[in-house]
């Protein structure tokens, strides 16, 4: 302990001079690949994002007129849904929760109705809205029927997005 052995300063030098080469060459390699990327971006334009060319009024027309059966659909779906709610209301403890489900599913329909005759986002996110809302309040619930409720629901919001996704872009503001 009265003084550093040889031996032992060989082997610390040389672990250092071998991390320190290390710490070196790949400091050298990171900056060469990132010469080489800036030299190739400068020569390589970035690509233009496509935007999708919005529909001519003709083509609107005959996409919502091909399409909108889906929306009455979901009004219907959302009709059944009522029913299934006013049936386990009177039926079944926690009636609460199903006059709430039928509330919001007769919402969501007429505002479905109403979205496909004035064609407006708005309608759209109040769909939604009153959609998501007993979806929201079966999946806070404990029991399996209340989270199949939830399930249930959420697929007129597939026929909405199957409807709306081609046309969004042309729908009133």
């Amino acid at each position: 302990m009265d003084g550093i052995n040889l031996t032992e300063l060989k082997y610390l030098l040389l672990i250092f001079g071998i991390i320190f080469l290390a710490i070196f060459l790949v400091r050298k390699a990171v900056k060469k690949v990132k010469n080489e990327q800036e030299a190739k971006g400068s020569n390589r334009k970035k690509p233009i994002p496509v935007e999708k060319p919005k529909l001519t009024e003709d083509q609107f027309n005959r996409s919502w007129k091909s399409l909108s059966y889906l929306l009455l659909l979901a009004a219907a779906g959302n009709l059944y849904m009522v029913y299934t709610s006013l049936r386990s209301a009177l039926t079944l403890p926690n009636a609460w929760v199903w006059w709430i489900d039928a509330i919001f599913s007769l919402l969501a329909a007429v505002a479905a109705v109403i979205l496909w005759r004035k064609k407006e986002k708005l309608w759209v996110y109040i769909y939604f809205i009153f959609t998501c809302i007993p979806v929201f309040l079966f999946m806070s619930i404990q029991g399996t029927n209340f989270k199949v409720s939830a399930l249930i629901h959420l697929f007129p919001l597939v026929l909405f997005y199957f409807v709306l996704q081609p046309v969004w872009s042309n729908l009133k503001d």
